[in-house]
């Protein structure tokens, strides 16, 4: 969980409520997770009513949500080395560092989701977008390699929503954004996610996206109760960053272009 420099040519919504979200003004957008609390709990920020969406606490643009389960009382959010089997969303890291990664295990009583969403508040329509982050694998698993599942999509498509998005059928998958765990072993237990062979290291990938200006962009990674004891796996070092259709790229090229000849030409006849 290395530090990252700050969001650039970016604002962060307010802390307060579901429909918050980061305002995207261009350049890299980057979240290292480590304001997220580094001990204790949140008491009850996820509801026990299915698909109910609750700001993750100190994360701004960043919800987390039940997805499944049969558990009846609000979850915590908690700090955690990996030592709990206990199905919800963590701060996971080394007690009591402020170095952390946001993650999440399934149970039969609470499978979580959690994500973020992105206004495009920048004067161009943008069609590429690279996602990229470190997986860190923070509890092993016993019966299989399990998966937090990427997904991604936008408010211009079947309602997407603030609201709504994290367990929204509309959502598109992307594998190549998936957080992989480690092989399952006969009797699980912790994870230290900051060494090398618990976590995988720049996973990245580029996906084509019409983005308009004032659209939301919605991201989110979905676990899945497995069979057996589940692993504990987050995303750390996150950054994401998005480029116009190539028609406004060549016309702002085009313009630095010119704008150069003419420089260079008056300074020859000067």
């Amino acid at each position: 969980m290395k530090k990252f420099l700050t969001i650039i040519g970016l604002a962060a919504a307010s802390l307060a409520g579901v429909h918050a979200q980061v305002i995207y003004n261009g350049g890299n957008y980057s979240e290292n997770f480590d304001g997220l609390i580094s001990t204790g709990n949140v008491a009850s920020v996820f509801s026990a009513t299915i698909g109910t969406q609750a700001g993750i606490p100190s994360l701004a643009g960043w919800q987390g949500a039940k997805i499944a389960g049969t558990g009846t009382s609000a979850t915590n959010f908690t700090t955690d080395t990996g030592s709990s089997n206990s199905g919800g969303l963590y701060s996971y890291g080394n007690t009591p560092t402020s170095d952390r990664a946001l993650g999440a295990l399934a149970s039969g009583s609470n499978t979580m989701t959690f994500g973020a969403s992105f206004t495009n508040n920048t004067t161009s329509t943008l069609t590429s977008v690279t996602i990229t982050f470190d997986a860190e694998f923070w509890r092993s698993s016993t019966t299989s390699v399990n998966t937090l599942s990427f997904f991604y999509g936008l408010s211009s498509t079947s309602g997407l929503t603030n609201s709504n998005f994290l367990s929204s059928s509309s959502m598109i998958a992307l594998t190549s954004l998936d957080v992989f765990g480690p092989p399952p072993v006969s009797s699980n237990g912790a994870l230290d996610g900051n060494l090398s062979g618990n976590r995988s290291a720049g996973v990245t990938a580029t996906f084509a996206a019409t983005w308009n200006v004032g659209d939301t962009l919605f991201i989110a990674w979905r676990d899945t109760n497995d069979g057996g004891n589940d692993a504990g796996l987050a995303v750390d070092n996150f950054r994401l960053s998005a480029v116009p259709e190539p028609s406004a790229v060549a016309l702002l090229g085009a313009a630095a272009l010119g704008a150069a000849v003419i420089f260079r030409r008056r300074k020859l006849n000067s």
